[in-house]
């Protein structure tokens, strides 16, 4: 298409030159005194004939340089209109394309699998200690709500999974402001919390990050206390349970779940948790 424009440019150009030799005025036949001889006048008349002819072949020259011109830009103007047809065609199934994959891609139907609770629930004590499963439900207060904990021997501490991590000052003391989930409701419960000490905790990528401590109250089978939690954005349950918490409390069975009861504590008017 470009190539086509230039070229018709070109053509224009020429014409304009052609046009303008095309409009020159015929050199006016040389003044032929009334005492020259014959041969004089036909030396004149064939010098006009001549110029007459050149201008004949100028003037069809340029007749069929107009038509290849013309041609062109009929060319050029249905070449156009091909294409603005083309581009069309293509904004209209750029507009229609949301709809079509919304077709092609239905919502997924959510199917609400209903777990049997286990008929009955063992609380193990091996010894002084109870025994837990990899996964246990413990109870959380505050806000006082039920969460599952993965059981992480590997992990030196206790952890609780927050979002909207915010730490700030009060009354000259460091706090933080996080969020939690509860299972059975959709509304999150925004918590604050004094932030007792912070850890380094090391990222994948390789570095450290400083991570906020708080002490959350939690209760597992008969053990009902408070414990230091490090606050997270990145975990894969609501609740990891590390070695911290399991020194002289719990031994863990490997490949067992819930061997604890997953009961909804009583606390006292005296056992507040502490800030």
């Amino acid at each position: 298409m470009q190539l086509g424009l230039v070229a018709l440019a070109k053509r224009m150009v020429m014409l304009s030159a052609m046009a303008t030799i095309g409009c020159a005025p015929i050199a006016p036949a040389p003044h032929v005194e009334a005492t020259d001889s014959p041969a004089l006048h036909t030396l004149a008349l064939d010098t006009l004939k001549g110029e007459v002819a050149q201008l004949t072949r100028e003037v069809v020259d340029l007749q069929t340089t107009l038509g290849e011109v013309h041609t062109e830009q009929q060319a050029a103007t249905t070449e156009l209109d091909l294409q603005n047809r083309a581009l069309g065609r293509v904004e209209g199934a750029v507009a229609t394309l949301p709809e079509s994959l919304r077709r092609l891609c239905p919502a997924p139907v959510r199917i609400e699998a209903q777990c049997k609770e286990p008929e009955v629930q063992r609380v193990v004590v091996s010894g002084s200690k109870m025994v837990v499963g990899d996964l246990e439900q413990v109870w959380i207060d505050p806000p006082g709500i039920p969460l599952t904990a993965r059981i992480d021997t590997a992990a030196p501490n206790s952890a609780l999974l927050g979002e909207g991590i915010v730490e700030f000052e009060r009354d000259g003391k460091s706090w933080v402001r996080f969020v939690l989930h509860p299972p059975d409701s959709d509304e999150p419960i925004e918590l604050e919390r004094r932030v007792s000490r912070h850890v380094r905790v090391t990222q994948a990528g390789g570095g450290e990050i400083k991570r906020p401590v708080v002490r959350m109250r939690i209760k597992l089978g008969d053990v009902q206390d408070t414990f230091w939690f490090v606050l997270t954005d990145r975990a894969d349950h609501p609740v990891i349970l590390g070695r911290s918490f399991l020194k002289d409390i719990a031994l863990v069975e490997v490949g067992a779940r819930y061997v604890q009861p997953r009961t909804k504590p009583v606390l006292s008017a005296d056992d507040k948790p502490a800030p």
